[in-house]
């Protein structure tokens, strides 16, 4: 068994006019990056690895859940950038090891992602920082495919104060 552990970024500053990929993390999105960390780990589900999308807002947001865990192999992932779901899809196929991974991205394709990894029904909704855990029956990630996942958390932080 594997678990996905599907995030959307931190709330993001709009505030400088700075295109999209450069767009940063504002205050809102650090705090809730915090604690989307802080609770993943006290539900045991620190990841192994994270892929992370290339845009400075999902790399903010994972220094800031890097900040919260120690030894979480990060791997910057092009393709992740507002990616769509068969994009995200074979990210997830292309990892090797671990149990639990987790992606970092965007909106549409993320909340796209996690409906359709679900075997029954997902919230669509996935605003900044939500997270949708899924655990997968399989025993390689390069055979994760979309439909047979039981989704055991979908979590936004405003959830969780």
């Amino acid at each position: 068994m594997k678990t996905l552990i599907l995030l959307r970024h931190g709330k993001s500053d709009w505030s400088q006019g700075t295109p999209d990929h450069e767009r940063p993390i504002n205050e809102r999105g650090r705090m809730a990056a915090s604690l989307m960390a802080s609770w993943l780990a006290d539900e045991g589900l620190v990841p192994d690895r994270m892929l992370v999308s290339s845009a400075r807002r999902t790399r903010q947001t994972a220094d800031r859940l890097g900040d919260v865990w120690s030894d979480v192999e990060r791997r910057e992932v092009e393709a992740l950038y507002l990616a769509e779901p068969n994009t995200i899809l074979a990210a997830i196929r292309g990892e090797g090891g671990g149990e639990t991974v987790l992606v970092l991205g965007h909106n549409p394709g993320l909340e796209m992602a996690a409906v359709q990894f679900a075997s029954g029904p997902c919230p669509r909704a996935m605003a900044t920082c939500t997270a949708a855990v899924l655990r997968l029956p399989v025993a390689r990630w390069a055979d994760v495919d979309f439909g047979n996942g039981d989704l055991l958390h979908h979590v936004a932080p405003k959830s969780l104060v």
